[in-house]
């Protein structure tokens, strides 16, 4: 099981643990660059197109190694051929469940403190990069919403 922690609170900086031993730390970008991390002496950036919602995870070469349909209630992972469904399972984006073949739930992503600061996830069956990659993922969706809550709040106060 993957657990991302933040590592200073008003930073997006993560620290990621497998079981309980450290793997990398990740920080989440605004723009272009989601997140760039290092796994097993591989370098991998996670690029963000902003306006419609995919994500990319290439490797140090450029080349993509996986990639996300729109990120939403429901949305697709695609790597090597193969279409990964996820789906939001509970309310306020806590939780993400990998659908698996049979039409059941067969991993999770969930938000594990009340101040977005840690994730979970528990996806067997998948490659430890995949499973970082939809980790992050997530928590870019999670940050992507906040921000988008915080400019409504403020253009409906007047600000």
């Amino acid at each position: 099981m993957l657990h991302a922690k933040r590592i200073h609170l008003p930073s997006q900086q993560y620290e990621l643990t497998e079981d309980g031993r450290a793997l990398t730390t990740f920080s989440l970008h605004r723009g272009h660059i989601g997140a760039q991390f290092t796994l097993r002496g591989v370098d991998y950036v996670v690029r963000t197109h902003r306006f419609s919602g995919v994500h990319e995870l290439l490797d140090s070469d450029g080349t993509a190694v996986a990639t996300t349909d729109r990120v939403r209630r429901s949305w697709n992972m695609t790597c090597s051929g193969r279409v990964i469904p996820f789906r939001q399972t509970t309310a306020a984006d806590r939780e993400h469940t990998v659908i698996g073949d049979d039409g059941e739930p067969a991993g999770t992503i969930r938000r594990t403190a009340h101040i977005h600061s840690e994730a979970t996830a528990d996806l067997p069956g998948l490659e430890l990069v995949l499973q970082v990659f939809a980790l992050v993922v997530v928590l870019l969706r999670r940050r992507r919403k906040r921000a988008a809550a915080a400019v409504r709040s403020t253009s409906l106060a007047g600000g």
